[in-house]
């Protein structure tokens, strides 16, 4: 899945898709929620990259740089707070 909508000055990617389980994807899914704005600044960025220093392997990024772990049981649960935290709070 590849999804990416631009609202102008702000835009939105999200992909994710299935790879083989492993230590790094012990899920067997890999993914990317970025919401960013058209300077390509991100303003929130939810993701399981597994090399992240000092992070859970599902983590997000603000865009004062700061790196905080999520919880993630499956998408659907962990889009909604990336919803809320970008489009719903009147970033678009």
């Amino acid at each position: 899945m590849n999804v990416t909508r631009d609202f102008g000055d702000r835009s939105v990617e999200i992909t994710a898709y299935q790879v083989h389980i492993s230590d790094c994807y012990p899920e067997g899914i890999k993914y990317s929620m970025q919401y960013g704005n058209a300077a390509g600044e991100t303003i929130i960025l939810y993701n399981n990259l597994p090399n992240h220093p000092d992070a859970a392997h599902h983590h997000k990024h603000r865009a004062d740089s700061t790196v905080v772990d999520v919880k993630f049981d499956c998408h659907q649960p962990l889009f909604q707070p990336f919803k809320s935290e970008g489009v719903d709070q009147g970033h678009t």
